[in-house]
């Protein structure tokens, strides 16, 4: 969960040749085996596995999984092995079998029952792992990792909720696939991470590449492009030493290590990854996922201005308990930051929701709570949004700790375009106006083309029901008198923004409206929010549509920005014990650390 960039190596691994057509493919290479005994410190009984996402599976669809792999550091004596769909809200058995394991690397076939791949689908796929009080005692366990930590390769499935592990590298599981029907050579883009897609000329693209092998046959050598715009590609070849190859399944990781052009035009620019040729040949017809494509937006770093806020907007549930953990934790770094502006957008069908606001949690919205910051997408995540309810049960220090990274990073990126807000507000009539105005970068029309302001209504203050812990029992509550703050109540231009004219690099936007009479005006703020224009927000054009910059002005009192120089840091980088106390380096088990869990041995 913590925002750093994280050379994140989602692939899958290892190819054992044990019958033709059928192939082992896992995030871990082969046979090998790293760390031999990891252990999670407590006894109990806990489901193990990894997981392989839609765009992983998809090169494998109407391909067999006929069973698993699994290397155990022990006897752990008879178990389940599984497979879980993991698309939906809770993963869902499709697998599963009953079998011994034995130290070492384990089969686990499926007996004449394979899974079919749609290609639609993320699995989890693993096994139960009993960790007893001997193991605990012995400071020696059953699991083995290969490795380093990889997003994806280790997880703990509890309450229907999966929980990402690290600390013991890539879990040793494997599927077993009939690769009968793929292509005989046929290489996946798998992974293009190119870094912030805000760059400089001549800046180095700071990526990698991930090439997996989804073919029938090992791979000795290849060629990849890279191409910019309708620019003429640069290729690549690749040949790997002699006695070494790609194997099925397998993976080959390259460092980009290229440059804009320094005389690239200022504007939105895109840039395509592809693989062109495997073996001396062209890509197979049949073959899938063979480029990647991103949009890159080059500025003049002279031409950049401050950003007055950083803008949190909160995807929350009057039904989640860890909406108010939530709450509590963002609290205490606006305390710190006051720059950070929160807005929290409530759940549809619940009493603060409100029907313009919808699309945002279609958009955004994977799980609930969950927020964005500034709306934008950070490398290597799996979403725009993050998640905190891992994390939010552990106690609002540790949560707090976790956001703050966030608010530091977007607080410190670039923006291209100045927020200034005006109010008339007339306490009989209820009537406010708002007038907007703000200075452009000349880069920020080619940028963005056009460009929109959103004007949002937004109440502290106000008392509704809510779904809380009640520490006393350690059961869930409605608080029927709850304090929500930062509801956002209405919109003064179109949820999406309104398109503003832009005259010499300038802008300036007016609207009007009447506060309902059961809001308290005394409360109520309003959020302007810079952004692209766009007709509409869809999953394919929403990585496009960050804030550039966020603003916001009290009805009640009409000073100007706040200053935006940052106060001191909270302490980062703590751990704390799955019961969300502090402990030091010298403690063993499961702890948070900078919003993951680790196993400390």
């Amino acid at each position: 969960m913590k925002k750093s960039l994280i050379i994140l190596s989602l692939l899958l691994a290892a190819f054992c040749n044990v019958r033709a057509e059928w192939a082992n493919i896992g995030y871990s290479s082969s046979d090998q085996i790293d760390v031999n005994g990891g252990a999670f410190g407590q006894a109990g009984t806990y489901t193990v596995g990894a997981v392989f996402t839609k765009s992983m599976l998809s090169s494998y669809k109407d391909c067999q999984i006929v069973g698993v792999r699994v290397a155990a550091a022990m006897d752990l004596g008879r178990t389940r092995s599984f497979i879980y769909d993991a698309s939906g809200d809770a993963p869902v058995v499709v697998r599963e079998q009953n079998q011994r394991l034995y130290s070492g690397w384990n089969e686990i076939m499926f007996n004449g029952d394979p899974y079919v791949i749609t290609g639609e689908e993320s699995l989890f796929f693993g096994f139960d792992y009993t960790e007893t009080a001997e193991m605990v005692s012995a400071d020696q366990g059953g699991l083995c990792g290969v490795g380093n930590d990889t997003n994806g390769a280790f997880y703990l499935l509890q309450n229907n909720t999966l929980y990402a592990i690290t600390g013991i590298g890539q879990l040793c599981v494997q599927l077993i696939i009939d690769v009968t029907s793929l292509p005989q050579y046929d290489l996946d883009v798998a992974d293009f991470v190119y870094g912030f897609r805000y760059k400089t000329p001549g800046e180095p693209i700071e990526g990698y590449a991930i090439f997996r092998n989804v073919g029938k046959s090992a791979v000795t050598k290849y060629r990849w492009g890279f191409q910019i715009d309708n620019a003429e590609p640069t290729y690549y070849d690749v040949e790997l030493e002699s006695g070494k190859s790609v194997g099925v399944g397998a993976t080959d990781f390259v460092d980009l290590g290229m440059s804009l052009p320094s005389d690239i035009t200022i504007g939105s620019h895109q840039i395509r990854l592809f693989i062109d040729q495997v073996e001396g040949a062209a890509m197979a017809e049949n073959s899938r996922n063979d480029e990647r494509t991103a949009t890159v937006l080059v500025y003049d770093k002279d031409n950049t201005v401050q950003r007055e806020k950083t803008y949190f907007e909160i995807y929350t549930d009057q039904g989640s308990p860890y909406s108010s953990m939530l709450n509590d934790a963002i609290a205490v770094v606006q305390k710190y930051y006051p720059q950070m502006q929160v807005v929290n957008v409530h759940r549809p069908e619940t009493s603060l929701a409100i029907d313009e606001a919808a699309y945002l949690h279609q958009l955004y919205a994977y799980d609930h709570p969950t927020f964005t910051s500034n709306r934008s997408y950070f490398p290597g995540e799996p979403n725009i949004a993050y998640d905190m309810n891992d994390y939010l049960q552990y106690g609002t220090d540790m949560s707090a700790s976790i956001i703050e990274s966030i608010v530091v990073q977007d607080m410190a990126s670039v923006s291209f375009g100045t927020i200034a807000l005006e109010k008339e507000y007339n306490a009989d009539t209820r009537e406010l106006t708002i007038k907007a105005t703000g200075s452009l970068s000349p880069d920020a029309e080619k940028l963005y083309g056009d460009l929109a302001l959103t004007l949002m209504v937004v109440e502290n203050g106000v008392k509704g029901e809510q779904l809380v812990f009640n520490a006393g029992t350690g059961r869930t509550q409605t608080n029927q008198n709850y304090t929500h703050n930062g509801v956002l109540r209405a919109y003064m231009t179109a949820p999406t923004g309104d398109a503003i004219d832009v005259i010499n690099d300038a802008y300036s936007l007016e609207r009007t409206m009447t506060l309902n009479t059961t809001w308290n005006a005394e409360n109520i703020s309003v959020v302007a929010l810079l952004t692209k224009y766009a007709d509409t927000i869809t999953s394919e054009n929403v990585i496009d549509m960050d804030v550039i910059n966020c603003n916001s002005i009290n009805i009640s009192n009409a000073s100007g920005i706040e200053s935006t120089n940052l106060p001191q840091p909270l302490q980062q980088e703590r751990k704390y014990n799955l019961q969300g106390q502090r402990v030091n380096d010298s403690f063993r088990g499961i702890v948070i650390s900078g919003g993951k869990k680790v196993i400390m041995k």
